[in-house]
C-alpha cells in the first residue's frame, strides 16, 4: 500500500465533496476576511466562554489563503482515496469532523482566553494520517514527500514534532496543538473501536442447558445422601422435569 494521488473521477463522494467545501471556505475568506474567522473559524474564547460550539466543526472548512487550502486539500485527496472506501462514506465523515472536533476542544483547552481564530482542515487531516497509520502500519509512505518509512514511524514522528512545537513555541502562527490533538484523536478513536470488537461477545445461557444441570445436581445428590436429602421445592423440580420427559419421579 502507498500514499499516491488518483485521478479526480475516481475520488470517492464523501472525499469530493469535502474537497469541494474547502474550495468554498478558501473563496469564502477571500470575500470576508476576518468577520469569517471570527463567527466560524475556531476562537478558543468564543468556543469556551461564549459557547459558540459550530465553531469546532466550521473552522475545518476555512483555509487562510491558496497554499494553505492546496496542502490540505492534497492531503485529502491521498487520504480520502484509501480510507473512505475501507471505512464507508458515513463513517469517514463522522471520523474526519470528529477528528477535527477533538482536535478543537484541545486547541481550546490549551488556551482558552485567545480571541486569535484558528482555521484550516489540518487538525481533521492529521487524523486521517493517524488512521492511515492505524490501518496500514507498514505501508510505506515519504515523511515530507523526502525521507521513506512506514506509516506507523511516520505518525511517531509527527506526534512527537507537534508535542515539541505546541510545548517550545506556544505563540506560533501555525497551531501545532491542533494538529496534535486530531492526530490522537483519531488513533485513539480507532483504538477504541478494535478493543470494543475484542470483547467477548456474552450470550444467555441456555435455559435448557440450565434446567439439565439442575437435574444432575439433584440426582447427584440424591445418588450421595438419598432422596430423603431432598427439600421440597427440589422434589417439585424432579417431579416436574419427570413429567416432562414422558416419566414420573
Amino acid at each position: 500500500m502507498r500514499l499516491n494521488p488518483a485521478p479526480m473521477g475516481e475520488l470517492p463522494p464523501a472525499t469530493k465533496w469535502l474537497a469541494g467545501l474547502f474550495f468554498a471556505g478558501w473563496l469564502a475568506e477571500l470575500a470576508l476576511g476576518f468577520k469569517l474567522n471570527f463567527y466560524l473559524g475556531l476562537v478558543p474564547f468564543n468556543l469556551v466562554r461564549q459557547l459558540w460550539l459550530w465553531q469546532a466543526f466550521t473552522y475545518i472548512l476555512i483555509h487562510a489563503d491558496f497554499w494553505h487550502f492546496l496542502f490540505n486539500a492534497f492531503m485529502l485527496w491521498m487520504l480520502g482515496r484509501v480510507l473512505e472506501p475501507e471505512m464507508g462514506p458515513r463513517k469517514f465523515l463522522l471520523y474526519f469532523f470528529g477528528c477535527g472536533a477533538a482536535a478543537a476542544v484541545l486547541t481550546a483547552a490549551w488556551t482558552p482566553g485567545s480571541m486569535r481564530p484558528v482555521i484550516g482542515a489540518s487538525g481533521a487531516v492529521y487524523g486521517l494520517l493517524g488512521a492511515f497509520a492505524f490501518l496500514y502500519p507498514q505501508a510505506q509512505v515519504n515523511f515530507y514527500f523526502i525521507f521513506p518509512m512506514s506509516a506507523r514511524m511516520m505518525a511517531f514522528l509527527l506526534g512527537a514534532l507537534e508535542f515539541v512545537m505546541t510545548v517550545s513555541r506556544p505563540g506560533s502562527g501555525i497551531s501545532s496543538v491542533t494538529h496534535l490533538g486530531g492526530l490522537a484523536a483519531g488513533l485513539l478513536w480507532l483504538w477504541g473501536e478494535r478493543r470494543w470488537r475484542q470483547r467477548p461477545v456474552r450470550t444467555a445461557p441456555d435455559p435448557a442447558m440450565l434446567e439439565q444441570a439442575e437435574i444432575d445436581r439433584l440426582l447427584e445428590k440424591i445418588s450421595s445422601k438419598g432422596q430423603a436429602a431432598l427439600s421440597r421445592s427440589e422434589l417439585a423440580k424432579l417431579d416436574a422435569y419427570a413429567r416432562k420427559n414422558g416419566g414420573r419421579a
